[in-house]
C-alpha cells in the first residue's frame, strides 16, 4: 500500500519523524473535531498547534532530501 510506503525510509524501515508527524497531525485534528463538535461550532486552532504540524512536516521534508542525496 502507498500509503505504508510514505512511513517507510529508503531501506525499508519506519521513519521515527514521519510516524511522529502522522500522530501530531491526527493529534491535532482528533481534538479540534472533538472541540468543534462538543461546542457546536468551528474551534479556532492556534498558530502554536499548526507551526508544530508545520515544523514537523519540514523536518519530513527535509529528511526525505537527506536519503535521497545518499
Amino acid at each position: 500500500m502507498k500509503f505504508f510506503q510514505f512511513l517507510q525510509d529508503d531501506a525499508g524501515n519506519y521513519s521515527s519523524k514521519r510516524l511522529l508527524a502522522l500522530a501530531w497531525g491526527l493529534g491535532i485534528l482528533g481534538v479540534w473535531m472533538y472541540v468543534s463538535i462538543k461546542t457546536a461550532t468551528v474551534a479556532a486552532l492556534a498558530w502554536e498547534h499548526a507551526g508544530i504540524v508545520f515544523s514537523l512536516a519540514g523536518v519530513v521534508a527535509a529528511g526525505k532530501w537527506g536519503e535521497g542525496a545518499k
